[in-house]
């Protein structure tokens, strides 16, 4: 299996699936003019609808990560890695901003994202 969705995460499964593919680029895992799996196959690895999957690479088309090769599939596009990260960045500080609005320590984020780092997240 590719990667695994999350189906108890308030985040839209369609949402997970761009955001898995686009860690994927990022990492290197996933190069420029490679395939990604077919709608129907990722669908059934990952256990969700075809339309869910269909809309993840609908988005992902209009932001320019993949591209459609009619009659063969979906391959990555020239992608922006700096937009991605810029992307990424923009979601951790909303999220650490909801952190300081809920009290939580300066502290505990910051021992929070050395574990992440380490690997030692639960």
């Amino acid at each position: 299996m590719w990667f695994r969705i999350d189906f108890h995460s308030s985040k839209p499964i369609y949402e997970q699936i761009k955001e898995r593919i686009k860690l994927l680029i990022l990492s290197g895992k996933l190069k420029e003019g490679e395939f990604v799996p077919s709608i129907r196959s990722l669908a059934e690895d990952l256990g969700v609808n075809l339309n869910t999957v269909a809309r993840a690479y609908r988005e992902l088309v209009q932001e320019g990560v993949l591209e459609v090769r009619r009659g063969e599939g979906y391959i990555v596009s020239k992608v922006d890695v700096e937009k991605i990260q810029t992307q990424l960045e923009t979601e951790l500080r909303k999220k650490i901003e909801d952190c300081k609005k809920a009290g939580i320590p300066l502290e505990r984020i910051l021992k929070v994202a050395e574990e992440i780092y380490r690997g030692d997240a639960r």
